[in-house]
């Protein structure tokens, strides 16, 4: 068995000269000074600053945001137990794997694809609390990143997979990488898109902020990928230099499987408290959502 691994905070202000130790301790009172949110560590809110370009207001709201969607939504964020038969059913249906290199701009690069094609055994809740799972994991593991692509083939997702497209599950998934998600999102790149992906997006649209609608690219032919992702990043099944997709997929699978014990004690410990919340908003005020 491996021994987990975790990014150093001394590494994060080395490496970025914005990023200030009296501004991590000011958001560390303020997180303090709000009794209904959980404790915070040093790398989360370097997480939170730096996600947010350094500004201290959009690092406070995307922490009241992170903290309370987690607690409140069920779907994505309770039996995390990675061993148990549902999210082990899960990562036979979905590959994600993190490719090797970066891009020319730093960016980390996620990959997502159906390698079991069979509609009923898919579950989007399930998929996507895998891979905030993963995302997770990458971290805790990485700190920062520049920024963070996302490329999803298609290949493998038929009709059948339409009906299991919950607009609600959709909607909340939306709203955490836009709100929540302490990460620079940089693109998002479909590629082997479906006949019916305008049906898709049609779906998705409303809820997309216009930066993320624009950081949406739907590519016909592979090569239009390229300038942003290069060919050789890709595994070795699409001309690139990279491992299997198999291969990369069990890299991070086995991770996610070493990090098991802290998952179970997140999800448990990082919860709001609304009994606490100085301000009482309802969660339909403050998301929309459920």
């Amino acid at each position: 068995m491996r021994t987990v691994s975790f990014a150093k905070v001394e590494d994060m202000y080395a490496r970025f000269e914005d990023l200030k130790k009296e501004d991590v301790d000011e958001l560390d009172k303020w997180v303090i000074e709000q009794p209904h949110l959980p404790s915070v560590s040093e790398m989360e809110l370097i997480q939170f600053i730096h996600s947010n370009y350094f500004d201290m207001d959009a690092a406070k709201r995307t922490i009241e945001a992170y903290f309370t969607f987690r607690t409140n939504c069920k779907e994505f964020f309770s039996d995390k137990d990675v061993l148990a038969p549902a999210l082990q059913r899960t990562m036979d249906v979905i590959a994600i794997s993190l490719l090797p290199e970066n891009t020319e701009e730093g960016y980390k690069v996620l990959f997502a694809k159906v390698i079991d094609s069979d509609a009923s055994k898919f579950s989007l809740s399930a998929i996507l609390k895998l891979a905030f799972v993963c995302v997770d994991i990458l971290l805790w593991q990485e700190g920062c990143a520049e920024g963070n692509v996302l490329i999803i083939d298609m290949n493998g997702i038929h009709l059948g997979h339409l009906p299991k497209l919950s607009i609600f599950t959709l909607k909340n998934f939306l709203y955490y990488i836009q709100e929540a998600l302490p990460i620079r999102l940089k693109g998002v790149h479909l590629i082997n898109v479906v006949p019916f992906i305008d049906r898709i997006m049609m779906m998705i649209k409303p809820f997309l902020k216009k930066e993320l609608l624009e950081m949406f690219h739907i590519h016909k032919r592979e090569e239009s990928l390229y300038p942003f992702v290069p060919r050789r990043m890709l595994s070795c099944e699409y001309s690139g230099n990279a491992p299997t997709i198999m291969a990369l997929k069990k890299q991070l699978y086995d991770n996610v499987i070493e990090y098991r014990s802290l998952i179970l004690e997140k999800e448990s410990l990082q919860k709001v408290d609304e009994t606490k919340r100085i301000k009482t908003r309802t969660l339909s005020n403050m998301f929309g959502l459920f």
